[in-house]
């Protein structure tokens, strides 16, 4: 058998006027088909990673989406896990106050046993002297009036130190007026009383009553706390007349030695 080793590729125009012939050896042509294999499995290779790369792009961009759908689920679990943590707190102060024995030198509602013994209720003119508001002994750290050496009011109160969960009770029988949570006053209740007289109860950790509910002289209505702006633990007791504020300490009856209320151990001066 006989192997050519040249060939001629001849072009001819579609009018037949011209015909061009291109010589070709054996080797030219061969190299040519290789090149063409070698190019057809180049265009392959990179067809091939276009295609890797969109795939890998839409896994990272599928990988995204799902890492920020988890950061926004760690947000979601550690608000929620603080606030848990805020109600077992705010659950540890009432099932002190609701399990837990009171102190014996301060019963915090009107009408109790103590030793099997009926504590007689108040009589009218000590139901009508407003009454000490804590069952726990605390100290008094600023008076109405004062004035810090950074403010130009005086203080509007009276602040009392006490641990936080102490009892709050009512200094005398009215309506809650006003009971929520303020950036001042923190958790606080306000309460109207006879005679144009106002109650207001500061930086509480827990309200037992709401806007509206009656309460009686003496009634826990809360627990202290350290909420609103606020330093440490304390009672921020405000009073007022027809609007007008008024040194508790002038109405406040201290009965600490006669029926336990609580009053303040020492009295510090500013």
């Amino acid at each position: 058998m006989t192997f050519l080793r040249r060939w001629t590729l001849q072009l001819v125009r579609r009018d037949g006027r011209q015909v061009r012939s291109l010589p070709l050896s054996r080797s030219r042509l061969l190299f040519s088909v290789a090149g063409a294999i070698i190019g057809l499995f180049g265009l392959g290779f990179l067809g091939g990673l276009l295609t890797a790369w969109r795939a890998e792009s839409s896994r990272v961009l599928e990988l995204e989406a799902k890492v920020a759908a988890h950061e926004r689920e760690r947000e979601r679990m550690n608000r929620l896990a603080s606030r848990l943590n805020e109600l077992e707190e705010e659950f540890g102060f009432l099932q002190a106050a609701v399990t837990a024995g009171r102190p014996a030198e301060s019963p915090p509602v009107n009408f109790v046993l103590r030793g099997g013994v009926e504590v007689r209720p108040p009589t009218s003119a000590e139901a009508a002297t407003p009454a000490w508001p804590l069952t726990q002994r605390g100290f008094i750290t600023r008076h109405f009036g004062s004035r810090p050496a950074d403010s130009r009011e005086g203080h509007p109160g009276l602040d009392i130190a006490v641990p936080t969960g102490s009892y709050v009770r009512a200094i005398q029988a009215g309506r809650v007026e006003e009971a929520g949570e303020d950036p001042i006053y923190g958790k606080f209740l306000r309460i109207a009383h006879a005679d144009g007289l106002t109650s207001l109860y500061g930086h509480n950790a827990w309200l037992f009553a709401e806007a509206g509910d009656a309460v009686e002289r003496l009634e826990v209505i809360a627990l202290t706390g350290n909420t609103g702006r606020s330093s440490a633990p304390h009672l921020h007791l405000e009073l007022a007349r027809n609007g007008a504020l008024l040194d508790p300490l002038s109405l406040v009856a201290d009965h600490s030695g006669r029926d336990h209320t609580g009053a303040p151990a020492e009295r510090q001066p500013e």
